[in-house]
Formats: structure tokens, sequence, C-alpha cells
């Protein structure tokens, strides 16, 4: 009997740790210390990466999600590796886990949500607000409800043009000088 309440007691402590942490993780205002906490947790996290604040990494299984280096996360994306909407209508049917992988260089946009068993492909990009039910390729860009593919990052990269004009526009429009007038 000892022995069942010190398994208890052990699991019960975990989970507790495991929860301050997430709480922790998910409002800290510091990257480096919210990936290591999302790290102790058990979540595989790249170097390089950005994880913004108010995401909400699968609470359960934390150790179902890897993120690769160079990965960028906007605020309050969620990503679950876990799906018990069936188990609740009927509980003879087990709680459903999937892995979710975000490869090198990926890009979550901010609310977006990416379901179990998803991977995003190396270099792709998932729009803000995008529920990501399946796998998404890599170079592609998607984004809706479910989300679907737009377009590829390199046909967006074009379209954006020359990046030392396009970065010299962003720097005025920080320092607030006016742009100048287009047409004539």
């Amino acid at each position: 009997m000892r022995t069942i309440s010190n398994v208890y007691k052990r699991i019960r402590y975990s989970l507790l740790v495991k929860g301050f942490l997430h709480v922790l993780a998910m409002n800290i205002p510091n990257d480096r210390i919210r990936n290591t906490l999302y790290r102790w947790r058990g979540t595989k996290i790249g170097t390089n990466v950005g994880i913004g604040h108010g995401v909400f990494i699968e609470e359960s299984r934390p150790n179902l999600i890897e993120i690769g280096d160079g990965v960028n996360i906007g605020p309050r994306a969620v990503i679950v590796a876990h799906d018990s909407s069936y188990h609740c209508i009927n509980p003879d049917i087990p709680i459903l886990f999937g892995r979710v992988q975000i490869r090198k260089n990926g890009y979550i946009g901010a609310k977006a949500i990416i379901l179990p068993g998803v991977t995003i492909g190396e270099g792709a990009i998932v729009a803000a607000g995008a529920v990501v039910t399946k796998d998404v390729a890599p170079g592609v860009i998607v984004a809706g409800v479910p989300a679907k593919v737009l377009t590829t990052v390199e046909e967006a990269l074009e379209q954006l043009g020359d990046p030392d004009t396009l970065r010299q526009e962003m720097q005025e429009l920080i320092a607030g000088t006016p742009p100048p007038e287009k047409g004539g």
C-alpha cells in the first residue's frame, strides 16, 4: 500500500510541476526562459526558436511536440497533440494522440491552431488565425479555417520586391517619415 501511495504522489507532483511550468512558460516575458521552461516540460525545441507570449503548447503530452531550428511562433498560437472529442461522446474510444512537428524555419502566425498529427514543412508559413488540420508542405503559405494553400513562399517573396528597398521603407515607417508619393 505504501508503494502505491508513493507512486501516486510522484505522478501527482510531476503533473503539478508540469502544469506550473506550462503557465509560467506561457506568461514569462523572456524568450530564452520561455523556451527553457517548455523544454523542461518535455517539448523538443531546436536553436534560434522564437515563441511568442501566451503560446499554448500541449499540456498533457508536451513530449509529442517537436519544434525545429529557426522556427517562429506568434503570440497566442495553440499547438495540441491530443483530441478528446470522441472520448467525451463515447468513453470507450480512447483519447487520440498525434505527433506535431514544425520543421526548420517554419513560421506560425498569431492565434493559429495546429492540431494533432500535423507536420509543418520546412520554411512553410501558417497565417495568423489559421486552423491546420493536415500536413503543410515545405515552402508554402496556408491560411483559413481549415487552412488551405494560398501560394508558395517563393512567389510571395517575389511580390515583396527588393529586400533593400523594403528594409528602407520599413525603417522610414518606424521613424515616422511619410512615404514618397506614388503616381504623379
